[in-house]
Order: C-alpha cells, then structure tokens, then sequence
C-alpha cells in the first residue's frame, strides 16, 4: 500500500517543483528587468495610442533622451523611476536597459 501512496505523490510533487521552478524564473525575470531609481530605462509603448503620446509624457524634470529603443515606438531615456512613474498608466513599461546597452539609433 505504500508503494501506491508513493506514486500518487509523485505527480503532485512534481507539480509542485514545477510551479517553484516558474515563479523562481518569473522573480528572476523581474530583477533583471526592474528600472533603476536613476539612470537609463527603456520606455516600451504597448499600444499604438500610448507610442504616440510617449514623447509628449515622458519629457519633463529632467528626463532625457538618450536614443531610439529595439522595440517600434520604444525610447531609451535617462532620468529617474519617480519621474516617469504616470507612464505605467499611459500602457507604458519602464524597463531597465540591458547591461549591453539597448540602443538602435544614433544617440539624440
């Protein structure tokens, strides 16, 4: 009978390492893609009305451009988290640029 009750854990076990695994992975994802406090973030529109009101809302204080971003319509700015913050509202992403860098164009 214990042999049964192991095989019927197994399943559920491995569900389980799985599920783990997943949010591991999605916390790690997070940490890497998490905007710094200060510095250069990339500004990702997910919406054709967000890429178009992005230059307008994301230029104030002291916030700067730095290029245009890999991604259509997206902006690799330098500036600070707080500043931007409103963007998430606008269907916005501000995501930390990538240790190579992230730029596609000439610097502005």
């Amino acid at each position: 009978m214990d042999s049964v009750s192991d095989t019927n854990r197994r399943p559920h076990t491995n569900s389980l390492i799985g599920l783990q695994a997943a949010v591991a992975a999605s916390a790690l994802g997070w940490l890497l893609l998490a905007p710094p406090a200060q510095g250069q973030m990339l500004l990702v529109p997910l919406t054709p009305t967000a890429s178009a009101q992005l230059p307008r809302l994301a230029f104030h204080g002291e916030t700067r451009l730095i290029a245009a971003g890999p991604l259509p319509g997206s902006l690799v700015v330098e500036g600070r988290r707080s500043d931007l913050a409103g963007l998430l509202r606008h269907s916005t992403l501000i995501l930390a640029v990538p240790p190579g860098g992230c730029r596609s164009g000439a610097a502005a």
